[in-house]
């Protein structure tokens, strides 16, 4: 299949690479973030919205964005994936550009998606019609957020209500998570006044379940991204290592592993981009599949990158941990994987899972 990759993508890729490559290796990469208990870099968020304008990517240009779509926003979570650069551009740009660009009235468009493409503001969205308590825990990013938006189950409709962080009677409590890259929170808002909180657009509850769906493209390119940075270092280190007087990367059973991780990273590369463009009547399938694919090969490619690293690979210096850290997390981002998630995993991976 050939993917309709222009040159706007590849120059999103080559600009992102380079920026993120800096944020890496100079200091600031993924390593202080763990170090430091802070699981948002302001100053990279800065650059990455201000600079390089990248928070619009998915955003129709008549909101101020750039309109590549899912494909474009598939590009940069490949290239954040592979940095764990730790900006909320996957609850930002995904989910919350995807819900208010298909839900909201015009004019909330008008108001917001250009503030939000420029990076002036950042929001979460927190599901509020599951269950009967008016909270949502591990929302992803919601302690940076400027805005929450929140989805309420009235009969069979969903309302979008938009909150603003700083209402009175909203908590959000950060937790300590086993993914100290990026910040989980749980949010309660059963203290806030009715008064604050402004419906922006009612759906029945399979549309809004399809457009939750479909922003969980993002999530598993981010896992391609880490998958790939995995497989790059296991490379570079097992070209470097001699044992027996000769590079581990000469060794056949070495071969063999590292043969396995590029396949499974191939495979979930191409359910990801097969999914980014696919039509709508083709997306939630496509979408189950690119997310059974990339979540559980990052899993096991991760897993593999550190054995193969042998002892380098356990220590807490070296940054393998973090995305075997980010990997596991990812498996349940979002929710746990349902039977058909499973069953579409199993006949993809059969037994390596």
């Amino acid at each position: 299949m050939v993917y309709p990759f222009n040159s706007d993508h590849e120059m999103i890729r080559e600009a992102l690479s380079g920026f993120l490559q800096d944020w890496y290796e100079n200091g600031k990469g993924p390593e202080r973030i763990y170090k430091s208990g802070k699981a948002f870099d302001r100053e990279a968020w800065s650059g990455f919205s201000h600079d390089l304008g990248m928070v619009g990517v998915a955003i129709s240009e008549d909101f101020g964005g750039s309109g590549l779509g899912d494909l474009g926003r598939v590009v940069v979570m490949e290239e954040l994936g592979s940095s764990l650069c730790a900006i909320p551009f996957l609850t930002t740009g995904g989910q919350v550009v995807d819900i208010i660009s298909k839900i909201a009235t015009k004019q909330f468009k008008k108001e917001y998606l250009p503030k939000i493409a420029r990076g002036e503001i950042q929001g979460v969205f927190s599901s509020g019609h599951v269950g009967k308590e008016k909270k949502c825990i591990n929302s992803p990013n919601a302690d940076t957020a400027d805005f929450i938006l929140i989805s309420r189950l009235n009969d069979k409709l969903i309302e979008v209500v938009f909150l603003d962080a700083s209402a009175p009677g909203l908590k959000i409590n950060s937790k300590k998570t086993m993914d100290p890259t990026r910040s989980f929170c749980d949010v309660d808002w059963s203290q806030v006044s009715d008064t604050d909180f402004l419906l922006i657009g009612t759906v029945e509850l399979d549309f809004f379940e399809g457009i939750i769906s479909q922003s969980q493209i993002a999530l598993a390119a981010e896992c391609i991204g880490g998958a790939q940075k995995c497989l790059d270092m296991t490379l570079e280190y097992a070209s470097q290592r001699v044992q027996f007087g000769r590079s581990i990367a000469s060794f056949q059973a070495i071969k063999h592993r590292c043969a396995d991780m590029f396949v499974l990273i191939e495979a979930a590369r191409s359910a990801v981009y097969a999914a980014a463009v696919a039509t709508d009547s083709e997306k939630t399938e496509a979408v189950l599949i690119a997310k059974a694919n990339a979540t559980e090969a990052y899993f096991k490619v991760a897993g593999d990158a550190i054995q193969l690293h042998g002892g380098i690979g356990f220590t807490w210096e070296y940054p393998l941990h973090l995305f075997f850290k980010r990997a596991r997390a990812n498996r349940t981002m979002f929710g746990v994987l349902s039977e058909d998630y499973k069953l579409l995993a199993d006949n993809i991976f059969g037994d390596k899972l």
